[in-house]
């Protein structure tokens, strides 16, 4: 292998990692291993522009001197993982307070190849709102930010369930992988005793799970995309119990994996939506908190700004429950992008001054139409949008559009507690006993969408047609 043929992968690498704005400078490493030779950039090195010099040869057993500082760190990932290559990058907020040299910090990635490790890297988010960790579900839990971070270990099913229905965990992709790991927490914990007691408690779990919140297609995508899988493996001639579980967990994670690239192409897709020095205004949390991924209409925002793009973000607070203003605004100051919160109020006069290039949201279903349903206030938004001559952007999973819902009049719209505008965050505001009217969601009409950008690329003026021809293939329950 000549010294181009070493050097290029790296150097290809390092200015993606670059280009991306998730290095910078000094920052970051590299690495490959191929079962006997070790290939590591030199500490100091910036990847920006790796040459020859940059590279540095020795084994796991001899490590190269003048090698990264991270070198233990990539040694150890090698000797648990097997031969590939190992990314390492600092995207903004990774490296936490106190930080010393030689400890874990940033992201890293192993992968086959450098190549994988970088893509691997882009689409591994910095926030993980749900995980599954074996023996629970462990969710970020959303309620008490920005003020504390704490994460909750669902153990039991209801426990799942009622993390979904308090908002513990939220938005439609997220809240359909915390089902889809709480239909494998079902089977893990499952006493039964054949295959068919265990598909009998499944079921049961999957009532629960998708009658937390009614609105988001999600929720129901992947319980019955679960259920789908306990169904083949419980039902097979010879099936075990411990091959059901299995099933489910793969599943599952397929789920979480599957969501987490549909972030990075909406990301990528919606990117090429952005102009340069655009004002975007956003309504409700889109990002890594309601995904898998970076986010969805959120994850459009950071990869423009990741690609170099200079833009300031307009933040909705996001009334009653201020997702906008708890946080929207936490995941942007941790990310590095710069952004101003407003009151839900100062969108029209925003977008009457000229402030406001585009507005950019999520869905939480979309109908066959196109119609869509979303946070509450978003038809507000596209109304005004639409007034002012601004593009109104929906970014949302294929897993977000429902077929079988024929208009968004067939949406079914969430009524949650009025508690949470009469007296939101726990802070009364109005007197006891004030009636109110708390509808989660509204639907904004297909004909005031600019373009819908799921994973596949941008569908625009969104249409039954169009929607059905971006459709073919999905895979579906």
């Amino acid at each position: 292998m000549g010294a181009g043929d070493v050097v290029e992968p790296f150097r290809e690498a390092g200015a993606r990692l670059s280009a991306l704005g998730l290095v910078r400078g000094s920052e970051g490493n590299l690495s490959a291993w191929d079962g006997r030779v070790l290939r590591i950039t030199r500490t100091g090195s910036e990847l920006s522009a790796l040459g020859p010099g940059d590279i540095l040869e020795g084994t796991l057993e001899a490590p190269p001197a003048g090698a990264s500082s991270d070198l233990a760190l990539h040694v150890e990932l090698y000797r648990r993982r097997g031969p590939g290559a190992v990314a390492h990058a600092h995207p903004a907020g990774s490296v936490p307070r106190g930080w010393t040299e030689g400890e874990p910090h940033g992201r890293y990635a192993h992968a086959a190849t450098l190549a994988a490790a970088v893509e691997e890297l882009v689409g591994t988010p910095e926030i993980r709102a749900v995980s599954w960790e074996g023996d629970a579900v462990r969710i970020l839990d959303q309620r008490v930010l920005p003020h504390r971070e704490a994460s909750l270990d669902c153990r039991t099913v209801p426990e799942v369930a009622e993390a979904i229905r308090t908002l513990a965990v939220r938005g439609a992709p997220a809240i359909g992988v915390a089902a889809a790991f709480g239909m494998t927490l079902a089977a893990a914990t499952s006493t039964a005793r054949n295959t068919n007691g265990l598909f009998r408690e499944l079921n049961r779990a999957a009532e629960l799970l998708k009658g937390t919140r009614p609105t988001a297609v999600n929720l129901g995508w992947a319980v019955d995309r679960m259920l789908a899988v306990a169904r083949e493996h419980c039902c097979s001639l010879g099936s075990a119990l411990p091959r059901v579980r299995e099933a489910m967990v793969a599943e599952a994670l397929a789920i979480e994996a599957e969501d987490r690239a549909a972030c990075a192409a909406m990301g990528a897709h919606g990117a090429e939506l952005v102009p340069d020095n655009a004002n975007v205004l956003t309504h409700c949390n889109t990002g890594m908190l309601c995904t898998a991924g970076i986010g969805t209409a959120l994850g459009v925002v950071v990869t423009a700004h990741r690609r170099g793009k200079r833009l300031h973000v307009w933040v909705d607070e996001t009334r009653p429950v201020w997702q906008g203003a708890r946080l929207t605004t936490w995941e942007l100051r941790r990310l590095g992008v710069p952004m101003t919160l407003v009151a839900d109020g100062a969108a029209g006069s925003l977008m009457a001054a000229g402030r406001v290039d585009l507005v950019v949201v999520g869905a939480d279903r979309v109908a066959a139409n196109g119609d869509v349903a979303n946070k509450i206030g978003t038809y507000a938004l596209a109304v005004l949008a639409r007034h002012h001559g601004v593009p109104f952007y929906v970014v949302a999973p294929t897993s977000s559009v429902d077929p079988s819902t024929p208009t968004g009049a067939d949406i079914r719209i969430e009524e949650r507690d009025p508690a949470e505008v009469t007296a939101p965050l726990g802070f009364a505001v109005a007197e006891p006993g004030t009636p109110a009217a708390n509808p989660a969601f509204d639907v904004t009409p297909a004909e005031l969408v600019t373009a819908l950008v799921t994973e596949r690329g941008v569908v625009r003026r969104p249409s039954a047609a169009a929607i059905a021809e971006h459709l073919r293939g999905r895979r579906s329950a």
